[in-house]
């Protein structure tokens, strides 16, 4: 516009004197917005906090979540770090989804992280530790997405939104416990954050990758999340031969490694991800016999790992198109982001069969709809305290202050109350890892579910199952040999029929694995009350029954303790096995007693020789 002015005041020199100081003074305030404009892009531009700062508190805080949180899915240890175990050291449990005979579950994704088990256990005898690695590596791979995803926000939509999504994302207790858990859709999740890093710095072949990667290496029904992305390159921009060469490029190289894999694995030809989306959707059982539950369900974790930023995601989309209409300042781009988080919650919240891993992949997407509900709060408060209070203008920012002071206080509350009223299992299960006999049967029974994985139990011992409430299948143990992966196991089902095969007598094991809530029944007693088991070392653990919710929920100083009763989470060991320690204690005592009168007897018929 400022070029047609000065083209307009050059022709119009020689006319009116007036017309002439009009057009000048017209065109010296336009070319003073510009400047201003320039200078205030080149201010914002300079503010980009370095992002090495932010990578090291995202990593700070994924590593401290790898180190403290505990497994809180079965399907975890289950479905993945076993089959890891048995890649890398040749023992571990068999899922039926891992039956060749269903291969519902490709050995790519497990496989790369066994080679991370295998490599490291060259360098550290000790598994415990390899196991904690891993989850390291994993938590490190997690604050890569966000720092990338921060920085794509801070570009797009300025300073505000961006630091808003890094406190809510950095404090979330539903971060905390997926950032660093080995499971499918945790690496969804990663995969998802970086493809929508991507999608706004304009690299949109980057984009269509990450989605591949987070549908076929991860989890299938992850794909829809890609929805934004396909509309915004095809339907908005008209882009559909790029866009198909892109996903056939994107899809070559995520599917072409995971087929080659389970063919030397399964020694056949197998597509995973077509299977469980076909097992998933076709039949008839397959979303009913697992984990149904009511629409409530994902209401209340979602309150409990976001608390008070989940209530305003759910109205972040309605919020953005309200404050659109009386407001420029936000661009409609904002729409792609906030769609996925919808799409994916009618998907889930449909299905019978919810597990709160089902919602992992959009955590990254519920801390942004928060923010920009934020920033709308912000901007929206800052104008009515502008309006009717001049000179109060900034105190808008009090109103996200005292929104973070609660969020960041609720959070704490929450993620204390995972790591002081759960941390038993694993603590117990290190003590497993220390138990001195080489070749020790250790069972479990009610608690099978909280089992951490192989990686507990040194090399020689085994993990069995006695009898307990549970009706459900449980896993068998990988055939040994190099045929673990391929042999197909009889005694598996897909219908989550109970196989009796798994179990052995209580009479064959030499330690148990046990809680106590001063409760029993004929197949699940408490057994550190019975003759002939003695409680090497036990731990407290959170019995739910008896405590109050919000206090089981939130560990709040004060409240909680009151209103919290615990159980005891003990390791247990056959008397007789302590019986026959303490005699070979006592015969290797008596040995260095006579060796020690021995030398003492030749020191003394030495000296009578001089």
């Amino acid at each position: 516009m400022a070029d047609e002015l000065e083209k307009r005041w050059n022709k119009s020199y020689g006319s009116s004197k007036m017309k002439y100081e009009n057009d000048r003074k017209l065109l010296h305030s336009l070319q003073q917005k510009q400047s201003i404009k320039a200078a205030e892009k080149k201010a914002e531009d300079s503010l980009v906090p370095y992002t090495e700062w932010i990578f090291s508190i995202l990593t700070a805080a994924r590593i401290y979540a790898a180190l403290t949180s505990h497994i809180t899915d079965c399907d975890e240890t289950y479905n993945f770090w076993e089959p890891s175990h048995f890649l890398a050291f040749r023992s571990g449990f068999q899922t039926w989804e891992y039956n060749p005979k269903f291969a519902l579950r490709s050995y790519f994704y497990v496989g790369a992280h066994a080679a991370i088990a295998k490599i490291a256990s060259l360098l550290i005898d000790h598994k415990v530790f390899v196991f904690y690695l891993i989850r390291m590596m994993l938590g490190m791979f997690c604050a890569i997405s966000e720092d990338q995803f921060y920085s794509a926000i801070y570009r797009k939509f300025g300073s505000f939104v961006a630091n808003c999504w890094l406190i809510t994302s950095l404090f979330a207790p539903g971060m905390f416990i997926s950032s660093a858990s080995f499971l499918p859709s945790s690496f969804a999740m990663y995969s998802i954050t970086l493809a929508y890093a991507a999608w706004l710095d304009g690299c949109h072949q980057a984009s269509v990758l990450w989605v591949a990667a987070a549908s076929i290496i991860g989890w299938p029904f992850a794909a829809v999340l890609g929805i934004p992305i396909f509309w915004d390159i095809v339907i908005k921009n008209g882009q559909l031969k790029k866009f198909i060469e892109y996903f056939f490029i994107a899809f070559v190289y995520t599917i072409s490694p995971l087929i080659l894999v389970d063919l030397m694995l399964y020694k056949r030809m197998v597509i995973a991800p077509l299977n469980i989306v076909l097992y998933n959707v076709l039949n008839i059982h397959g979303s009913t016999l697992y984990g149904t539950e009511p629409l409530s369900f994902y209401i209340y974790n979602g309150f409990l790992n976001f608390n008070i930023a989940f209530c305003l995601a759910l109205v972040a989309l309605p919020s953005f198109v309200i404050y659109k209409y009386f407001n420029n300042d936000l661009k409609w781009k904002v729409c792609y982001l906030l769609m996925p988080m919808y799409i994916w919650f009618a998907i889930m919240f449909s299905a019978p069969h919810k597990e709160e891993r089902f919602l992992y992949p959009v955590y990254p997407l519920i801390s942004f709809s928060a923010s920009i509900v934020l920033y709308i709060i912000w901007k929206s408060t800052s104008a009515c305290f502008a309006y009717f209070y001049k000179h109060m203008k900034e105190a808008s920012i009090l109103n996200i202050t005292g929104f973070f002071i609660i969020y960041i206080a609720l959070s704490c509350c929450r993620i204390s109350a995972l790591e002081t009223y759960y941390r038993a299992p694993m603590h117990i299960f290190k003590d497993v890892y220390n138990i001195p006999e080489a070749e020790a049967t250790v069972c479990i029974g009610k608690e099978w579910h909280r089992f951490p994985s192989s990686f507990f139990i040194p090399t020689g011992a085994t993990v069995r199952f006695v009898k307990s409430e549970f009706k459900g299948q449980l896993p068998q143990r990988y055939y040994p040999g190099t045929n673990g992966t391929s042999g197909i196991n009889p005694d598996q089902n897909d219908e989550n029929r109970e196989e009796p095969s798994v179990y052995i007598s209580i009479k064959e094991c030499d330690y148990l694995v046990d809680v106590d809530y001063g409760t029993e029944t004929k197949l699940e007693p408490r057994y550190n009350t019975r003759s002939g088991w003695t409680s090497i070392k036990s731990y407290p653990f959170l019995n739910s029954a008896k405590s109050k919710t919000i206090a089981r929920a939130f560990n709040i100083p004060g409240y909680s303790r009151k209103n919290i009763k615990y159980g005891t989470y003990h390791l247990l060991k056959r008397s007789r096995l302590i019986k026959h320690q303490e005699e070979e204690r006592d015969r290797i005592k008596e040995l260095q007693k006579e060796r020690e009168e021995k030398i003492m007897q030749d020191k003394l018929h030495g000296n009578d020789e001089l």
